[in-house]
């Protein structure tokens, strides 16, 4: 699933069918700014649920998953500018207008219950993009029991506007219990859901696979 920008009249997640590694097309996620907001251009597992206002969206993550990979493999190309928008972050977390944005992949596997966390059966985390205690640390989260990451950063002397192959372990917390869901999340700014980053921000997504060992 995508954000819900396209409900605003602005489209951010797009297939890009002239800029690929495999296959007819890739994906593209594009960082804008909606009346001086940052929406940041996304791709996830799961299902949007709906606008709140005009400065946010809910969104339930996840797909029902049971088996456990070791790594998250796929091909990736970020183009990047310094932070322009800036209207919050992570506690601990320090963002200035000099900082080059950070696009970024992640998979998390767990035992989400929808009732404990918001969303459905099969997409049982739901996060309020306006309200920051609803969004999961999956480094500290329990329900938790594998996550891995990958940050893209660009600034003026190491462009990463090129194709890239990557692979991101997936380190388990739990070594001995399975997932009921996954949820993968791609976004083209690193704190878009704190609406921060930079809006002309684009990252493409291409050939993605889980790998088992």
């Amino acid at each position: 699933d995508v954000s819900g920008s396209a409900s605003m009249g602005l489209v951010i997640t797009v297939p890009d069918n002239s800029d690929k590694v495999d296959g007819p097309r890739s994906v593209c996620c594009q960082s804008k700014s909606i009346i001086g907001m940052l929406a940041a251009g996304n791709l996830f597992s799961g299902k949007f649920m709906g606008l709140v206002g005009t400065s946010g969206g809910r969104v339930a993550f996840g797909r029902p998953w049971t088996a456990r990979p070791t790594a998250l493999k796929c091909w990736v190309k970020y183009s990047t500018g310094t932070v322009n928008i800036i209207k919050s972050v992570p506690d601990g977390v320090s963002v200035s207008r000099s900082d080059y944005d950070m696009g970024m992949v992640r998979v998390a596997l767990g035992t989400w219950n929808y009732r404990t966390y918001g969303g459905s059966k099969d997409s049982p985390v739901l996060v309020n993009t306006t309200d920051a205690s609803t969004i999961i640390d999956f480094t500290k989260d329990p329900s938790t029991i594998a996550f891995g990451e990958a940050k893209f950063k660009g600034d003026a002397s190491n462009s990463t506007n090129v194709w890239r192959e990557i692979t991101i372990p997936i380190e388990y917390y739990d070594e001995t219990s399975y997932p009921t869901h996954i949820i993968i999340s791609c976004a083209s700014s690193y704190y878009g859901d704190y609406f921060t980053g930079c809006d002309s921000s684009k990252l493409w997504i291409d050939k993605m696979e889980l790998v088992y060992e």
